[in-house]
């Protein structure tokens, strides 16, 4: 590159390449040399080209329109460039960040720079002036390489972190978010670093509208994206609420319907009796059993909250209630009606009776709660009826 065409951005450029080559290898042996001839040159030029440099050098990512901006505009707050589709403003310029950055390697350098040829000075006098300063000679290389190396250091990271602003920049492009795993792939970081780094940039304000989703693996640059995100996350939420009350509802539906096709079954088995069974009076006994029953899940068709108190009914009451129809069936048939199958017989009819006093029971309670409220309302309707004067002690 020409002499005359040295600007800041370039020395900026050239000198990143140099830290983050250093850091990604590990070597920095040869860093401070490289480093040194950089600023060497810009040195060489004239204070006055590297004060221009300094004073309008220009960040990883900014508006092009802007290249020749007057250093007034240049030191003053970070700049908002909007994206090229007239979204709102939705990016800082990390020129700020990018100068201290330089800033840095260039004051690391001269430090290093100032120990080492302060060293050569005091070995100069006293090898001129016979003299043995001992560790003096070499203290202020130590000095310098302890103090402005790790300047130099933070100040190149401070270069790659404005660098790597720019590559999410441009991998964004139009866009308002953003995979995390895409831009750490974009940089070749993990994306748990580029996730960590992405928060402080929001912190800094490189990202003026900048979230993380609620998993962390979405940068969103827009706050009207991140609304419309969290919108959708309510959505889906309410949608899985729904299917799981649906689900819980179907379940709850397939267990009413396998109680009421029990029951249904159980109705079959009781009328099979009583065709099998030819007597009148015990015939009635079955009839009535058999309307009682079937009333009963009527009622629990209707009201599939009271299917819960039919566990007695179903897992007992019932089965044994077939049971013995199908024993008096058996006995029945007999041809030979001995005593005992007579005095068995009379103890099945005598228990149909207990069945059906302690199924209408049943029948009576799941009524409960109609009836109460059936009196509540009548209760009110007198009430009314008395304040309004129509009553019938008021009619007389």
């Amino acid at each position: 590159m020409a002499n005359n065409s040295w600007n800041w951005e370039d020395l900026g450029n050239d000198i990143r390449d140099v830290i983050d080559k250093a850091i990604y290898s590990q070597d920095y042996s040869e860093m401070n040399e490289s480093v040194r001839n950089l600023v060497g040159n810009v040195i060489n030029m004239g204070t006055g080209m590297l004060r221009r440099a300094t004073g309008g050098g220009s960040g990883s990512y900014y508006d092009e329109s802007d290249a020749g901006s007057s250093d007034n505009d240049a030191n003053s707050t970070p700049k908002v460039v909007p994206s090229a589709n007239n979204l709102p403003a939705l990016y800082g310029n990390p020129q700020k960040i990018t100068s201290g950055g330089i800033m840095k390697i260039v004051g690391g350098v001269v430090l290093a720079g100032g120990g080492f040829c302060l060293s050569v000075l005091i070995d100069l006098v006293g090898w001129m002036f016979w003299l043995d300063f001992g560790l003096f000679t070499v203290l202020p290389t130590i000095i310098g390489v302890a103090v402005g190396l790790p300047l130099a250091i933070s100040g190149g990271r401070q270069l790659g972190f404005a660098n790597r602003f720019k590559i999410y920049r441009q991998t964004l492009g139009s866009k308002t978010y953003c995979a995390i795993e895409k831009l750490a792939q974009k940089v070749g970081m993990s994306a748990k670093k580029v996730r960590k780094e992405l928060k402080r940039m929001i912190d800094d304000g490189l990202f003026l509208e900048g979230h993380l989703d609620d998993k962390q693996t979405i940068l969103i640059t827009s706050d009207a994206t991140y609304e419309d995100y969290q919108k959708s996350l309510i959505k889906q939420a309410e949608q899985s609420v729904k299917a799981a009350a649906k689900e819980r509802q179907s379940e709850k539906d397939a267990k009413v319907q396998e109680v009421l096709d029990k029951g249904n079954a159980f109705i079959a088995q009781i009328r099979a009796c009583n065709d099998a069974i030819p007597g009148e009076e015990i015939s009635e006994k079955i009839s009535r059993m058999e309307l009682i029953v079937r009333r009963i899940f009527e009622r629990a068709e209707t009201n599939p909250e009271i299917v819960p108190d039919l566990k007695k009914l179903m897992d007992y009451y019932l089965p044994m209630t077939v049971k013995l129809l199908n024993a008096y069936a058996d006995m029945d048939k007999q041809p030979v009606q001995g005593e005992n199958i007579q005095a068995s017989k009379r103890e099945i009819e005598d228990t149909l009776d207990t069945l059906n006093l302690a199924f209408e029971k049943l029948l009576d309670e799941l009524f409960s709660d109609t009836a109460m409220d059936v009196s509540s309302d009548i209760s009110v309707l007198n009430t009314l009826l008395a304040q309004e004067g129509l009553t019938g002690d008021d009619f007389k």
